[in-house]
């Protein structure tokens, strides 16, 4: 069997170092082993879970102190049953450390998958796309408060994401819409109940949304659902109840600020992995140019070379997690102020416009 070490997760919350064969696979799962202080670690999450969620619908491991080594049980709690049968027996399992020393926990049973780049960028992940949610929340919330201004019972609105994006229609609680079936209530401007201020000053809080990402699968999770049966890329957004108070700015600007700095900090998380992945594709990088508003975002290295510009084979493989790196790393379309406060320059060869490059620490 040939193992590697990397960092496992089932939940996507609690992250764990682990030694895994990649190929050793449960419909795609993988089967993990653990040091007994690892173990520790996921029997303690198990018992945290297991008391908030109930023992009834989850395992739990338990580690048992004692001589000449700990106990490890795995306790399926589900299975547990008074009478006797294959079902009691299959409740508790004693799992062995192997030769050297791992327990193998939840293969071809949990849901074990692999994060190669640790608990720390997971995290940094994990934060920068709930406060992203809070901002479309947010602004869900302050896009209906200026509607409501002018049409008080409006529920929802469909917007258009083609360009910088705008809202195409606004639904009512008692049926009315914008614009109307026929178009006749909608009066000279087509603008019905609203006038043009109004509308401009809720696209332009849409807008602002938008201005750092705008993927469909992703607006989908954070409830901004998709029109189903359209050829245009169009999403619904609900309103919260219009007895909500009206909270103005202030819940959207400390959305804007909490992801503004969760933003810096998945910059600052990723730019180590960023030098990691570009070293590996390029030996003699110093550097990278990347220009962050392109759809393929990477643009050249830097090297140490007094000559002219010269042309260098890169792996394939290299090249693609290259790629898919910077591709992550600015899902959230950072601004110029972003990447300047994580040690980005704009001070790039050429002087390129729109571009910026990451010097790497020197070794």
């Amino acid at each position: 069997m040939s193992t590697t070490k990397t960092w496992v997760s089932v939940d996507d919350q609690h992250v764990y170092p682990a030694t895994v064969d990649l190929t050793n696979r449960w419909n795609g799962w993988l089967s993990p082993g653990f040091t007994i202080d690892t173990v520790r670690e996921l029997a303690r999450h198990t018992e945290e879970i297991a008391e908030a969620d109930g023992y009834d619908c989850n395992d739990q491991i338990i580690v048992i102190d004692g001589q000449p080594q700990p106990v490890v049980l795995h306790v399926r709690w589900m299975y547990h049953k008074e009478e006797t049968g294959a079902e009691a027996t299959d409740a508790v399992e004693v799992i062995k450390p192997d030769a050297d020393g791992l327990y193998w926990i939840g293969g071809w049973e949990w849901t074990w998958y692999e994060l190669k780049d640790g608990p720390q960028l997971h995290q940094a992940a994990s934060t920068v796309f709930d406060a992203w949610t809070r901002v479309l929340g947010a602004s869900a919330r302050r896009i209906g408060e200026i509607l409501r201004t002018q049409m008080p019972d409006a529920t929802s609105c469909v917007i258009d994401l083609t360009q910088l994006g705008h809202i195409v229609s606004v639904e009512g609680e008692g049926g009315g819409t914008w614009p109307s079936t026929t178009g006749d209530d909608d009066g000279p401007d087509g603008y019905g109940p609203f006038d043009g201020e109004t509308l401009g000053a809720a696209d332009e809080v849409l807008r602002q949304a938008l201005d750092h990402g705008r993927d469909r699968v992703n607006l989908e999770i954070a409830h901004w659902r998709p029109v189903r049966n359209s050829p245009f890329p169009l999403h619904r957004i609900e309103f919260p109840p219009a007895e909500l108070p009206d909270l103005g700015d202030s819940l959207l600007a400390e959305a804007r600020a909490a992801f503004a700095e969760a933003r810096l900090a998945w910059l600052t998380e990723s730019a180590p992995l960023l030098v990691r992945d570009a070293m590996a594709a390029c030996s003699e990088a110093v550097g990278v140019v990347v220009d962050p508003s392109a759809e393929a975002p990477f643009v050249m290295f830097l090297v140490d070379n007094d000559g002219p510009a010269k042309t260098v084979s890169i792996a394939l493989d290299a090249a693609d997690k290259l790629t898919e790196r910077l591709a992550v790393m600015f899902a959230y379309r950072p601004t110029g102020a972003d990447l300047t406060a994580a040690g980005w320059s704009s001070d790039t060869p050429a002087a390129l416009d729109g571009a910026y490059c990451l010097h790497f620490p020197k070794a």
